[in-house]
């Protein structure tokens, strides 16, 4: 490349280095709420459970075509489907979720069953607020 061409392009490139970038600074702490609600899935209210307070964050992988065994749990949980897509079933009760939804499963809630509906693993990410010791499922 002659020289005569090759030094406008070092200005030009030098002159993108002096084009204003926002700053991390102006970045914003964003807070979106996911779900506020003091009943479970199954419109029943939810209690906090007696004795030594334990918070858990759980991550849970259905593998494709799997479902749970059916099962309760004694404390209140908050679930958010972050890939995939399940089945929920309690009685004749179905609820479908898909990455992105969120829901509270009540410990008053009864016993139900999930099946991952997708062709990849569903991913949920769990928060229960237990008591140490409790078990988080009861398998039935």
């Amino acid at each position: 490349m002659k020289l005569k061409k090759f030094i406008p392009l070092c200005f030009l490139f030098i002159g993108t280095l002096a084009l204003p970038y926002p700053s991390l600074s102006e970045e914003k702490i964003e807070v979106i709420p996911l779900i506020q609600t003091s009943k479970g899935l199954s419109g029943k209210n939810f209690n906090y459970p007696e004795g030594k307070p334990e918070l858990r964050l759980l991550k849970v992988k259905i593998p494709a075509g799997i479902e749970t065994p059916i099962h309760t749990h004694p404390a209140p949980m908050l679930i958010h489907v972050t890939r995939g897509r399940i089945r929920h079933f309690r009685g004749k009760e179905i609820n479908f979720f898909k990455a992105g939804d969120a829901f509270v499963e009540s410990n008053n809630g009864g016993a139900h069953y999930v099946k991952n509906i997708g062709k990849k693993p569903a991913i949920l990410h769990v928060g229960v607020v237990s008591v140490v010791g409790m078990p988080t499922t009861i398998n039935k």
